[in-house]
């Protein structure tokens, strides 16, 4: 068949490379001809794609701040995060197949399929921008750390890419202007560093209008509370695949198949509304509560905030899969 594909990020590269490897004919219209999107290229430890990527750091240790107080902190025996080369392994799924730069358009008339998945740039929804920095520094700690403001909503986060490499970042609802605040945060925070790379991006946070023939961020496959879509938008990539190349059809599959991870990021969507109309006293309360709750906190950081999870994370804990 014929298929083009609008946005060659992790979705739409991970969907084409797989159709193409079966035969079919992959088209994927986008406006740069490499891949780039700045974020904390982190994934949680519990998947693996078709197509692997490159580990460039394993973290087992982590820390809460609220306030700038430290309120709690946790090591667990086998990682829970992996630090990636986002950008190599889409760019590498991308040069596989055919593509088309520019603001270039998808003609329906001359494919069996057109699929969209162009992140959050369709801004049916809305979105935070995030701002992050690639810095070297002899201050370098193997620990992950996220930290809450309770007077903005979202987090400064400081994560391990590598030896001697952090990649430090911020995103809030109230402040478009998340470069200036991260700057200031670093001068804070460290006081020997060098920046190698500053960038910026919008991530999606909030419900979309349709999701029609859409996989992946343009899909609302980003959980709100953590911004992570990594995952999210592969398994919607390889649901889609099974989809086409089987002949059923595409969006029954991607409901069914899809169906707890949107359950969770509707969890997370109706949790993170609730934090944005609490008043800051009520804000630093529930956070303080939510960080000193091992089980609460194992299932953010896998983003699995609902029943299911939380008995994952209990039973994860019973069984002494957390050091402290």
């Amino acid at each position: 068949m014929k298929i083009a594909i609008q946005g060659g990020g992790v979705g739409g590269a991970l969907l084409g490379s797989l159709l193409h490897s079966v035969g079919h004919e992959v088209t994927i219209f986008d406006i740069k001809d490499k891949y780039f999107k700045p974020c904390g290229d982190i994934v949680p430890n519990v998947y693996r794609p078709p197509y692997s990527w490159e580990v460039e750091y394993e973290i087992k240790d982590f820390a809460f701040y609220l306030d700038g107080e430290r309120v709690y902190d946790v090591s667990y025996r086998s990682p829970k995060w992996l630090t990636i080369n986002k950008s190599e392994w889409i760019n590498s799924m991308r040069s596989r197949v055919r593509q088309v730069i520019g603001n270039h358009k998808p003609d329906t008339r001359d494919f069996d399929y057109v699929l969209d998945s162009r992140g959050p740039y369709p801004m049916d929804r809305e979105v935070v921008y995030t701002t992050r920095v690639i810095m070297k520094t002899e201050e370098f700690s193997p620990e992950a750390i996220l930290e809450f403001n309770t007077k903005l909503t979202g987090f400064y986060w400081i994560f391990p890419a590598g030896q001697g490499l952090l990649n430090v970042g911020a995103g809030f609802l109230e402040e478009k202007n998340s470069k200036k605040l991260l700057l200031e945060y670093i001068k804070e925070k460290f006081r020997k560093y060098e920046i190698l790379d500053t960038r910026g991006a919008p991530i999606s946070i909030g419900k979309v209008r349709r999701k029609e023939g859409r996989i992946g961020e343009a899909r609302g496959l980003v959980f709100p509370l953590s911004g992570e879509g990594i995952r999210p938008s592969a398994i919607s990539a390889e649901i889609a695949f099974n989809a086409i190349n089987k002949g059923k059809p595409l969006e029954q599959e991607l409901r069914k198949g899809l169906d707890r991870i949107e359950s969770r990021v509707a969890i997370q969507s109706l949790l993170l509304n609730w934090y944005r109309r609490s008043n800051i006293s009520m804000r630093k309360t529930m956070l303080r509560h939510f960080l000193r709750s091992e089980i609460l906190i194992d299932a953010f950081l896998e983003d699995k905030l609902d029943l299911q999870g939380i008995k994952e994370s209990v039973e994860l804990i019973n069984s002494g899969g957390i050091n402290t």
